[in-house]
């Protein structure tokens, strides 16, 4: 351990690369423990409530029937002409 108190790093561009990464991952340990650390004082509840009931009678969203496209692409070009002819 002695050897190394006083050495002057070696100058050139492997020596700041190593140099830079030991960096970048001591700034990305430091955001990962800040992003995933939680404080009381940041969590606030805005309210408990129980679920609402469920209708299964009642279908969720209206049904509307697709005519069959080729592929993708006839799709977004049938609905870019779509919006085209919707009035503003």
């Amino acid at each position: 351990m002695a050897k190394l108190v006083g050495k002057i790093p070696l100058k050139g561009g492997k020596a700041l690369e190593i140099a830079m990464r030991d960096t970048l991952d001591g700034l990305y340990d430091s955001a990962a423990y800040f992003g995933f650390h939680s404080c009381a004082e940041t969590l606030q509840i805005l309210s408990i409530e129980p679920p609402k009931p469920v209708n299964f009678d009642q279908p969720p969203a209206e049904i509307h029937q697709v005519s069959s496209y080729q592929d993708v692409t006839d799709f977004l070009i049938q609905r870019e002409l779509h919006l085209e002819r919707l009035p503003i």
